[in-house]
């Protein structure tokens, strides 16, 4: 049988022009999405304005639409769907509306299309077998074909959030840099969200390692390879040892976080695709915000330490 992803993810988080596999090995049945209306009444989480938190919406097809698409035979696929070969693809235009208030909604032009033909014979459908079960006519097909979907335009524009921990602890001017990168990611643009994030970590890494090394928690060799960074400007020994030297929380990972993200700036931006810079700037994010968090709340931790043993003198 076809693997069919919920579209929550998808709605909730994904950028412009990200690709997201809706199906996989498609079978014919009745939620194959190769109709507008099969995904009319979806629902997800999404930002609702009137009510300022994540609410549920729901996907809904305009009236036009659903009396143009309500009117099609349910058992075979529209050539308005289909390219030449078969192949689906149409882009579509849906209303997700907040199911709280009722008021607000945010329009998606959507991209629906396949890798490979969708046939329109018996080849990829359901029959009936001697025991009334329903089993796939093809199922061994190798060549069947997996649907996608990407956002093509979104109205309104999606608000850029910034993590809380990040506004906290970057300057203007890096955290200027953080929200260009943030912005480069959401509308899907790879050599522009990795360019800001390396940008980051040139100028943010060795400061970060100078606040883990006033940590009670890190080990005082820290310092010591910080001054001889400074003395003889070998940076890359610093990311090459620091590894065991690293609070317990940072250890955990398992991996030297600070090596790994200081690599970054030694491969030439142009020399990788705009996909490999887009997947590189996504976890470079992710692993940035996890160190900046590990240390904003040990920090947090140890302030509150402090003042309740104050209290107590």
């Amino acid at each position: 049988m076809h693997k069919k992803h919920r579209l929550n993810t998808f709605l909730s988080e994904f950028p412009l022009y990200k690709k997201f596999c809706a199906v996989e090995k498609f079978l014919r049945t009745e939620e194959c999405y190769t109709n507008p209306l099969y995904l009319h009444g979806e629902t997800f989480s999404y930002f609702c304005e009137n009510e300022k938190e994540i609410k549920t919406f729901e996907l809904e097809a305009p009236d036009y639409s659903l009396d143009f698409w309500g009117n099609m035979r349910g058992d075979t696929v529209p050539e308005e769907v289909l390219k030449e070969n078969d192949v689906l693809d149409f882009t579509h235009h849906f209303v997700g509306k907040c199911k709280s208030c009722k008021n607000y909604h945010v329009d998606f032009l959507l991209h629906i299309w396949s890798d490979n033909p969708i046939p329109k014979d018996e080849l990829n459908t359901f029959r009936q077998d001697d025991k009334g079960e329903y089993k796939p006519v093809d199922e061994l097909n190798l060549n069947r074909a997996n649907i996608y979907i990407e956002k093509v335009g979104v109205k309104p524009e999606p608000q850029i959030t910034i993590d809380k921990n990040i506004q906290k602890y970057f300057d203007r001017e890096t955290g200027n840099w953080y929200y260009k990168g943030i912005r480069c990611l959401s509308e899907n643009f790879g050599i522009g969200s990795f360019a800001y994030f390396r940008r980051i970590i040139e100028k943010e890494l060795i400061e970060i390692l100078k606040e883990i090394s006033e940590l009670n928690s890190s080990d005082d060799k820290i310092k010591k390879l910080i001054s001889e960074y400074s003395a003889t400007t070998q940076i890359y020994s610093i990311y090459e040892n620091i590894f065991p030297l690293l609070p317990k929380s940072l250890q955990a990972l398992g991996d030297n976080p600070f090596k790994i993200l200081y690599k970054q700036t030694s491969e030439g931006l142009h020399s990788l695709s705009e996909k490999e810079c887009l997947e590189r700037a996504e976890n470079i994010n992710l692993i940035l915000k996890f160190v900046v968090k590990t240390l904003y709340e040990e920090k947090s931790e140890i302030q509150k330490i402090r003042k309740a043993i104050k209290k107590l003198k």
